[in-house]
């Protein structure tokens, strides 16, 4: 017991939870973090009410009100929380070696992986306190309806995750790089990276839809490392609406004959599938084999994780690469590296 205790818990947990949260910074932080949210809600609040009053249209508008505020309230604070994440962490360890601490750390019995853990869990609950804060703001979508407890924890959990992520990105930048502004250079655009530019990848390399298989086609697998797919999922319990996919050829295949119609005004034609026996079969992509389903649901319909909540995927992805980054940091902190087997040579 006391050994799984100090494994959380350590000299370096609590003297960064008292240097931490005795200064300004912390409470202004708090305060910034609660205004920008609270201001962001309002906002979106008052827009779709002008709308509503606009369209004359109260009643349809207002059963939009809880999803869309949900949907823009979880992408704002992804958002704050890519910018706050990367500079609690990214100085944890290169700001020890610019104050000529670090040596001190290294003579304590304390191991190399506890220290890193000691600095990433004093700014990880700094980052789940602002979570914690935010959920009366958040509590407010209720107020509307079309969102229920579930999507809010998931939401919630796919955020904590990915803000952890960030902060072992941090924490390996900051253990790779011997001064604070490279490491906080470098931490920053790995989190670009994690959050946009695997979008970014699934829009110029999306998956080809493939015209012999009747089930429809998922983004790349890369791009689940994004929070953003995951929770737009969640707050709409929908698709993602074709982002990532490319459906081949642009029109019917190999499923009988095609009739086309033009619009009246001389508009672009519209062209339905036919059947052998002339019965049209309605829009859409058809196969050798029928149909091609369209993705519905929140389940991944094809690939790598198929079957998978689209969060689930982006929770396994964004765990294996937060074990895989604290193991590289782990092995790089110590100024001198020593191996058994190299051990047992010298001892030989």
């Amino acid at each position: 017991m006391s050994t799984v205790f100090n494994a959380f818990w350590n000299p370096i947990v609590a003297k960064e939870y008292r240097s931490r949260m005795r200064t300004w910074r912390s409470p202004l932080a708090m305060t910034v973090y609660i205004l920008l949210i609270g201001g962001l809600g309002w906002a979106i609040f008052a827009a779709m009410a002008y709308s509503s009053r606009n369209n004359y249209n109260n009643g349809g508008q207002a059963a939009n009100y809880g999803q869309g505020l949900f949907i823009y309230l979880l992408i704002f604070q992804m958002v704050l929380l890519t910018f706050i994440t990367p500079a609690l962490t990214a100085g944890a360890i290169s700001g020890e070696r610019e104050h000529q601490t670090i040596d001190l750390l290294f003579v304590t019995r304390i191991p190399p992986f506890s220290i890193l853990w000691g600095k990433l869990l004093a700014s990880m609950s700094f980052v789940l306190l602002l979570l914690l804060l935010s959920v009366p703001i958040f509590s407010l979508v209720f107020l509307f309806g079309g969102i229920e407890i579930d999507q809010v924890l998931v939401a919630f959990l796919i955020t904590a995750v990915a803000a952890l992520t960030l902060g072992i990105i941090g924490i390996a930048c900051s253990t790779a790089f011997h001064r604070t502004l490279p490491a906080t250079v470098a931490a920053y655009g790995a989190a670009f990276v994690l959050l946009a530019g695997s979008l970014l990848y699934g829009l110029l390399f999306p998956t080809d839809a493939n015209p012999q298989s009747t089930t429809a086609a998922a983004p790349p697998a890369i791009t689940y490392l994004s929070p953003i797919i995951p929770l737009i999922t969640i707050a709409t319990n929908g698709p993602v609406g074709g982002f990532g996919v490319r459906n081949q050829g642009g029109g019917f295949s190999g499923y009988g004959a095609t009739s086309c119609s033009s619009s009246a005004n001389g508009g672009p034609q519209t062209c339905y599938p036919v059947a052998p026996n002339g019965q049209a079969l309605g829009k859409g992509y058809y196969g050798p084999n029928g149909p091609i389903q369209q993705a519905s649901g929140t389940a991944i319909p094809s690939g790598l994780f198929q079957g998978w909540q689209y969060w689930q995927a982006t929770v396994v992805m964004q765990l294996i690469l937060d074990l895989c980054a604290l193991s590289i940091s782990a092995f790089l902190l110590p100024p001198v590296r020593r191996f058994p087997r190299r051990r047992a040579a010298k001892a030989a």
